[in-house]
């Protein structure tokens, strides 16, 4: 969860402080008055990926790679980050077939924030 986020719209720079005290530091695609171009199908164009996507990413990989208490942790964000955290679902799902119980737990907490 993201506690605080500071930006620049014309450049584009975002600096977050996450929930555990670290720093994420990147730059944000387009400013902000910038018109989107909308596709042909009626489907939303594929752009840049945003901060939080990119820690959704962050956490799947941590969930689906990282030792008990990394996974236990990134449930947990998952979780806060609510329905934002819909891709992670079945990385989650996985985890409450098996293995840790403390991991159980967490991946089914999350699973129930995210489908709030």
């Amino acid at each position: 969860m993201i506690q605080s986020a500071r930006s620049c719209s014309r450049r584009g720079f975002l600096t977050a402080i996450s929930a555990n005290g670290a720093v994420l530091i990147g730059t944000a695609a387009g400013c902000s008055g910038s018109k989107k171009k909308k596709a042909r199908n009626g489907a939303r164009p594929k752009g840049p990926k945003t901060m939080g996507n990119l820690l959704v990413d962050g956490y799947i990989d941590d969930l689906k790679k990282g030792p008990a208490t990394k996974q236990i942790a990134a449930a947990q964000e998952l979780g806060n980050m609510g329905a934002n955290a819909k891709q992670a679902l079945p990385a989650l799902e996985s985890l409450v077939k098996g293995g840790d119980a403390k991991v159980r737990e967490a991946a089914q907490q999350a699973i129930k924030a995210i489908r709030k």
